[in-house]
């Protein structure tokens, strides 16, 4: 049985943190991030609908077809609602390639939140969800959805604390607007 909270989070706890200031990035298409030190929260605003968001959220084999760092993605276990997933990433820091494989549990929350945790990697540990959220109205009509993150990380990389946190943090901006950009690719080519 998964350690995951089957508890899907009201949209309003997150909608309510926002600021003017969030909300004006989020009507620009930028990506909202808030937080440091490995606790991150971050949102951006999509053209898609909810269904053609989720498809993308959960098209776990093909995530080293549009994320950036991914080289290898693969299903491992599906059990219901439950996947274990595996992925190799690769990225260059410095003069350095550096690869790395995770191996993640999602759960999939009513077609709305997926909580993950990481099970096997090169990090101390790593969990939180992904949500898809309908954008409040005063938004604009372009912009139907939400895509939110937020995750817990930690590694054990002694004085080098501070560069993870920042290279982290670039790559989860990175991650949800290559997430965007394939979502609103797909619904481009299925409207054709």
């Amino acid at each position: 049985m998964s350690r995951l909270s089957r508890q899907v989070q009201p949209a309003e706890a997150y909608l309510a943190k926002l600021t003017e200031a969030d909300w004006a990035t989020l009507a620009k298409r930028d990506v909202v991030v808030k937080g440091g030190q490995g606790q991150y929260g971050l949102m951006v605003a999509t053209t898609v609908s909810h269904a053609a968001a989720w498809a993308v959220l959960t098209d776990y084999s093909s995530f080293e077809t549009f994320l950036p760092t991914v080289v290898k993605s693969r299903v491992v276990e599906t059990e219901g609602d439950r996947t274990i997933v595996e992925q190799i990433d690769r990225r260059r820091i410095m003069l350095h390639t550096m690869e790395s494989k995770v191996l993640t549990e999602n759960l999939e929350l009513d077609g709305q939140q997926i909580s993950f945790r990481l099970l096997e990697g090169n990090l101390e540990y790593m969990y939180g969800h992904w949500r898809i959220d309908a954008a409040p109205p005063s938004l604009g009509n372009g912009l139907p959805c939400l895509l939110s993150q937020q995750v817990r990380a930690e590694a054990d990389v002694g004085p080098f604390k501070a560069m993870f946190y920042k290279l982290f943090e670039a790559s989860l901006v990175d991650t949800m607007k290559a997430l965007r950009a394939e979502m609103e690719r797909r619904a481009a080519s299925s409207n054709l």
